[in-house]
């Protein structure tokens, strides 16, 4: 009977065990049905600090740069047709829209989308791409200020590429003007894209001495 009642106790301990362990293997089974091309890519980017940024930083700025683009297309032709004067020719320090097919609505729409996309970048960046929480004063008010200096440079860039189009069509239609517009905004938006990481990971999302480890 003594080695029945320890046989049993010993088959309980088993059972509990084995109870304990499946919470912790049944992760690790799920993880194991993903291909192992996309296993190994996320091992990758998990010890390369630098490449996971940049890959994060790219993908959140496709999504920031398409919403741009849809607001940089479309409100110009809703203002259009709300006010003929948003047609009329507009030229200002480096906002040039006097070609054929942009005016006032294309500055407008420019404007408007850069500061959306802009907006949107700094929010998905800083704490998904480069993990900070601390100095938000210091890190809004730097990347307000470098958000400036990329939509002047977006301006000369593309304003540049969408005139030159525009002039090299005699009474473009509205929908090749929209494609004039968004030929300078890719131009533009791929420029600004490699500044835009290279001063949020260098010196606006950088990591401060002294300040306590980013979960």
């Amino acid at each position: 009977m003594e080695e029945e009642r320890l046989s049993e106790e010993t088959m309980a301990e088993t059972q509990e065990e084995a109870t304990a362990e499946t919470p912790e293997t049944v992760p690790e089974e799920k993880k194991s049905k993903l291909p192992a091309w996309i296993l190994k890519i996320r091992d990758y980017l998990k010890t390369h600090e630098n490449t996971r940024q940049a890959v994060m930083f790219f993908l959140f700025s496709c999504i920031c740069g398409g919403t741009q683009a849809i607001i940089t297309a479309c409100l110009p032709l809703i203002l259009r047709a709300c006010s003929p004067s948003m047609s009329e020719p507009f030229s200002w320090f480096l906002f040039d829209y006097t070609a054929a097919g942009t005016g006032i609505g294309e500055f407008i729409g420019f404007i408007v989308g850069s500061i959306i996309g802009q907006i949107l970048t700094f929010v998905l960046n800083r704490k998904k791409t480069f993990n900070v929480s601390d100095h938000i004063p210091f890190r809004a008010i730097a990347y307000a200020v470098m958000a400036v200096l990329i939509i002047l440079m977006q301006t000369a860039l593309g304003g540049a590429v969408t005139t030159a189009c525009g002039n090299a069509v005699e009474n473009p239609s509205n929908l090749l003007t929209t494609v004039f517009n968004l030929t300078g905004q890719a131009v533009a938006g791929i420029s600004a894209l490699i500044v835009n990481f290279l001063g949020n990971k260098f010196f606006i999302m950088r990591k401060f001495k002294g300040s306590e480890k980013e979960n």
